[in-house]
């Protein structure tokens, strides 16, 4: 964990202070909306769609806890501006109102019945109007003499309560004696008010719920009651009676949407189910190409990830409001880029896709929403090629250190890389029997034979064997292995881990470890006059007419080789010894 706390990008430190701060921001689609928002009701949308916050703490690991905490808090709040642009405030039942009201009255209980005698005090209520224009005069003379000697006794009892026993007692005078509502029913209701309505946010702030004036007026008086049984729980704990107070532990917990017990339950379909299927499904039938072990891994990866963000791996039930909240969180976290989070979206609407089609799916699939063009994929600025390729001396120290290597995969997939313009992956499932001689000159298929996965279908090709791959030894060594696949898996991070590492110590911002020699590739193809048709073959980016013109027979792959022999080497050739 503190590993990923580091890599959190929304941590910052303002000028000249070391308190850290978190950085958070209103996606796009709410920030357009924003003056709706506020008509809505919505009165703490700031003036800036970003802004950040102090953490309050000096250490990293630390300030990375708060922070998290208050992006969860966020996240919520995203949601409810997102609920109420579509479907505008909600309604709260009367339990939904007595579990907000309990787990607010229960927070602030065990917050403070370790030294109750320390507890911040109830709100006053606000003064009473001085005249009501002889209101409650006129109500009290029209009533029958009992009424007025059982209406003299309540308001004693009334005045002698607390502030919080008083608004129990105020709503049995209102029943009791309707005749008082037109008096001091505004009194009433301005001391809920200004007694518990901050409280009644606050309950409402940490669900993320926005609801409707009604909904929040009843709320203060069921705050009322709550706050009131957690008050007399502190007062009995400053006697030192700590047992459970029994208005807080018979409150309901709170349920943001009642299911009617009668409801039958909708069609489940787990994202993992899909994947399983979609796989097997690529994989039947003669010829056929399956899905690679790791695409599959990949996109349950993906799937479980949205999957814990709402909390079900229902694939049946996935609206596009979710997918833009996952969206929304993985941006504020700020640990992945927007080019991430964009390729993890396409993945999911892909899955969500498949499971449409699918045939022992489609039905129960048909109420989930489509993500795929519904969502709004965030931007992102492409590296340039200048960043992400080698130079020409890093190219030099690493195919120096390869030299050095005796692990096969360190000593050949860097050259490989370099010289065959490869992408990782493809060098890393190479096998023995890719690799043939042709009028004299040495090639090695890339093909997806062997069930083995590439990137597109112009990525089948065949490369002529660079002469300094030769002069390296690299035909021998081929010829000398078993059958079957050269290199062990897990090249990529394998080879990542050490350029980046102490051995090679390759540590240029933004420098890709395996793909730059690929591109160095293509660069070095264009510094020595490389047919540009052959360059894009070679490197697998042709077009079908280009791709005809070196992949439909033997023929042309003379002429392949003749263009590979003008790309000079960046190391001189090694003599025998040197091998």
């Amino acid at each position: 964990m503190a590993g990923k706390r580091w890599r959190m990008r929304g941590l910052s430190k303002r000028k000249g202070s070391e308190v850290w701060q978190g950085k958070f921001r209103v996606p796009q689609r709410l920030w357009d909306r924003r003056d709706d928002l506020r008509s809505l009701g919505v009165s703490d949308l700031g003036k800036t769609q970003e802004f950040t916050q102090s953490l309050g703490e000096y250490d990293r690991d630390r300030a990375g806890e708060v922070y998290r905490k208050r992006l969860a808090v966020w996240d919520l709040k995203l949601g409810a501006w997102a609920a109420l642009l579509e479907h505008g405030p909600r309604g709260l039942t009367q339990k939904q109102r007595f579990a907000l009201a309990g787990e607010y009255a229960k927070a602030f209980l065990a917050a403070h019945e370790e030294e109750p005698f320390y507890a911040p005090p109830s709100l006053p209520a606000p003064e009473a109007r001085a005249d009501d224009g002889g209101v409650l005069a006129r109500a009290v003379a029209s009533m029958a003499p009992g009424d007025r000697a059982e209406l003299r006794g309540a308001l004693l009892a009334y005045f002698r309560a607390g502030d919080h026993e008083r608004v129990r007692l105020a709503l049995s005078l209102f029943i009791k004696f309707p005749a008082l509502q037109e008096s001091l029913g505004p009194d009433f209701v301005a001391a809920l008010e200004g007694m518990h309505g901050a409280e009644a946010d606050a309950a409402l702030a940490a669900r993320g719920l926005l609801v409707t004036e009604e909904a929040r007026r009843l709320l203060t008086f069921d705050m009322a009651d709550m706050m009131g049984a957690a008050r007399r729980g502190l007062v009995a704990r400053s006697g030192g009676d700590y047992r459970p107070v029994p208005e807080l532990e018979g409150a309901p917990g709170f349920v943001l949407e009642s299911t009617p017990v009668a409801a039958a339950p909708g069609p489940v379909v787990t994202f993992a189910a899909i994947i399983d299927a979609q796989a097997t499904k690529r994989g039947a039938g003669q010829g056929s190409k399956s899905m690679p072990d790791k695409s599959v891994k990949k996109y349950k990866r993906i799937a479980d990830a949205f999957a814990r963000h709402r909390g079900s791996s229902n694939a049946a039930t996935v609206t596009v409001l979710e997918v833009e909240a996952w969206l929304d969180s993985m941006q504020a976290e700020a640990e992945v880029s927007n080019r991430t989070i964009a390729d993890r979206l396409v993945n999911l609407g892909t899955i969500i896709n498949w499971g449409k089609r699918l045939r022992e799916y489609r039905e129960a699939m048909a109420a989930a929403e489509t993500i795929s063009g519904k969502v709004e994929l965030p931007s992102y600025m492409e590296k340039p090629g200048g960043e992400t390729a080698y130079r020409l001396e890093e190219a030099r120290t690493v195919l120096k250190a390869a030299r050095s290597e005796t692990d096969p995969s360190k000593r050949w997939l860097p050259w490989l890389c370099l010289y065959a313009g490869l992408r990782i992956s493809e060098a890393n499932t190479l096998r023995k029997a890719d690799f043939f001689e042709a009028e004299g000159s040495w090639f090695l298929k890339v093909t997806s034979a062997g069930k083995r996965s590439l990137k597109t279908a112009s990525s089948e090709r065949r490369i002529p064997v660079h002469p300094a791959l030769e002069a390296e030894g690299f035909l021998e060594w081929v010829r000398a292995a078993p059958s079957g696949q050269l290199f062990r898996d897990g090249a990529t991070s394998l080879i990542g881990r050490w350029v980046k590492g102490k051995v090679v110590g390759l540590v240029r911002l933004g420098v890709a470890p395996n793909h730059g020699l690929r591109h160095l590739f293509v660069d070095l193809c264009r510094r020595y006059g490389v047919e540009d048709s052959a360059r894009e073959y070679m490197a697998g980016h042709s077009s079908p007419s280009v791709h005809t013109k070196y992949g439909s027979s033997d023929a042309m792959l003379p002429g392949l080789a003749a263009e590979m022999l003008k790309v000079v080497p960046v190391l001189p050739t090694p003599t025998n010894s040197a091998r």
